[in-house]
């Protein structure tokens, strides 16, 4: 399919989403796995007594904490999302197969060259202040966005957005180059619409008081301690009975930035759930789960990899032969020991092995003699290569990049460590302030959504998207060609071109595919959203993060 097969792991799972639909399994375990020496998982859930329940409150753990919530403006990893998705509604999703769907929006329309996108927008919904969803409030978040330092190049290639006249309910983007797979980044952040009164307000005030048309409102935020929200009693969305969603009364975000304190905090019951990507983390809750203390549940979607990214403008790191020859003293299969991962899930591209994108450039690694070669080249010209890894406080984190120091002083490098909290490493990586960074994403179903982190056009200024700074006639090349055509192999074989090139040139150092997860406290039903708003079957996740509108407590 065209998308990047909204389904890395989802082939096995397809059909069991299908079938089950909302209530996910009946008390006990899916057959999707054994354990994670394998890398596989085995999900435990607990079949629903009834209809969806309203009322009651839910407690989240996040892993990290955001600088705001002003999707035109602030940076959000997947908590961000979480809090997100509680207040704002994206103009698209992605559905089952990993194609964008539209969301808020009723409908996308491309010219037949996809340099004209027509969005149409749902008649009767409203932000939660009482003020339209219509054309000229999308318009007004979408024009804010292209003007931000941050975010703005994510839509850099629209030329212009323009209302339709006699119709509130339309505007049409006209491209500067085609833009076939335009509706994914309206998945991402960028698509989520703010009421024009947020993005008007003064100061802080357009990111601490969020207004969207979501199924929650902001009751109060405090920051590193919690986010609570209350039911949208004017949820434009019902359930399939007609029933007004969300069911839950109240939501709380709160961030717990270790992982094992997280699970701690489930087990005891001071949250009903949890997400993660920390293996140890995982083990636990499937040992939990199975012995019938807590629901698990794996995200089967397309995930992030964990890498070491460089910041490719910043001495030493700006030699290709030092990126290489740090790719070269570096042993992945050591690595992940320290984090537990699996060994199936090592990484050798942004793409696993079964995904329709990937292709196999054998990239550089585990070859500490060729490593050392080049790092004694380097030296000899410029003198010792002495270079900085950064991560965030998370303690396998930390041990990670202990180990890849050893490895890379056999070589002969010296690496000085640091660690930093997630809101400011975020900050730091976009505006340069790195130069080795422990990093994870590239988790968009459709590659195109990973397009801003990789083109050239991103690379430069006080704020970057394209993170590793990396410029590339080539790589810029491939992602145009891919973005610009529908045909699948057309598609399949640009994103070849770039893996080919990113390996030559090696902005990362692939390390492991990730796996996120959920533990849930054994009276929460629905752990996914599984509907779009049409009735058809959604994507349960997306890189860890889910909309909470279908989740109930079930007594």
């Amino acid at each position: 399919m065209a998308s990047r097969a909204g389904t890395r792991r989802w082939v096995q799972l397809t059909g069991v989403v299908m079938a089950l639909g909302l209530v996910l399994a009946a008390c006990g375990s899916d057959s999707n796995g054994t354990d994670n020496n394998s890398g596989k998982t085995t999900n435990v859930t607990i079949k629903a007594s009834g209809p969806p329940k309203s009322g009651g409150s839910l407690t989240f753990a996040l892993e990290a904490e955001s600088d705001g919530f002003n999707p035109t403006s602030n940076r959000w990893a997947i908590a961000g999302n979480m809090v997100g998705n509680a207040v704002f509604d994206p103009l698209a999703a992605y559905d089952i197969d990993g194609k964008p769907q539209p969301y808020l929006a009723k409908a996308f329309t491309p010219s037949a060259d996809f340099k004209t996108w027509t969005i149409e927008l749902r008649s009767g919904v409203n932000f939660s202040n009482g003020t339209p969803v219509d054309a000229a409030a999308v318009k007004n978040d979408l024009e804010l966005v292209r003007k931000s330092a941050l975010v703005g190049a994510t839509l850099a290639n629209v030329a212009s957005i323009d209302l339709v006249a006699a119709n509130p309910l339309s505007l049409t983007l006209t491209m500067t180059d085609p833009w076939a797979s335009f509706p994914a980044q309206l998945t991402t952040q960028v698509g989520y619409i703010a009421a024009p009164a947020q993005l008007a307000a003064a100061g802080a005030d357009s990111s601490r008081q969020p207004i969207g048309s979501g199924p929650f409102i902001q009751k109060e935020w405090v920051p590193d301690n919690r986010w609570a929200g209350t039911k949208n009693p004017n949820y434009w969305r019902s359930d399939d009975k007609g029933n007004k969603l969300p069911y839950l009364d109240s939501i709380e975000f709160r961030p717990i930035v270790d992982p094992q304190n997280r699970v701690n905090a489930l087990i005891s019951g001071d949250v009903q759930v949890m997400h993660t990507t920390d293996w140890p983390a995982i083990a636990k809750l499937q040992s939990e789960a199975a012995a019938g203390a807590i629901q698990f549940v794996a995200d089967p979607t397309e995930t992030e990899e964990s890498f070491f990214m460089f910041n490719t403008t910043k001495a030493p790191v700006n030699d290709v032969r030092v990126r290489k020859a740090l790719a070269l003293c570096s042993d992945p299969a050591a690595v992940i020991l320290v984090s537990e991962t699996p060994a199936e899930r090592i990484a050798d591209s942004q793409f696993t092995k079964d995904s329709p994108w990937y292709s196999n450039t054998n990239f550089p690694r585990g070859d500490f003699v060729a490593g050392k070669a080049l790092i004694d080249q380097v030296t000899a010209e410029k003198g010792p290569v002495v270079v900085d890894l950064t991560t965030t406080p998370v303690p396998a984190n930390v041990a990670t990049n202990e180990l890849v120091a050893e490895q890379w002083k056999r070589c002969g490098v010296t690496t000085n460590l640091s660690t930093t909290a997630q809101s400011k490493f975020v900050a730091d990586a976009v505006t340069g302030q790195y130069m080795i960074n422990q990093w994870r994403q590239f988790a968009h179903a459709d590659p195109d959504g990973d397009y801003v982190w990789w083109t050239g056009k991103n690379a430069t200024g006080p704020l970057a998207l394209n993170i590793a700074r990396l410029q590339d006639a080539q790589i810029d090349a491939a992602l145009n060609k891919a973005r610009a055509s529908n045909d699948p192999a057309v598609r399949k074989q640009a994103y070849a071109d770039l893996q080919a090139r990113q390996t030559e040139l090696v902005p990362y150092i692939w390390l492991a595919h990730s796996q996120w997860a959920i533990g849930a406290a054994k009276n929460i039903r629905n752990l996914t959203n599984v509907t779009l708003p049409d009735g058809s079957v959604s994507a349960p996740y997306q890189a860890g993060n889910w909309r909470l509108v279908q989740t109930w407590i079930d007594n």
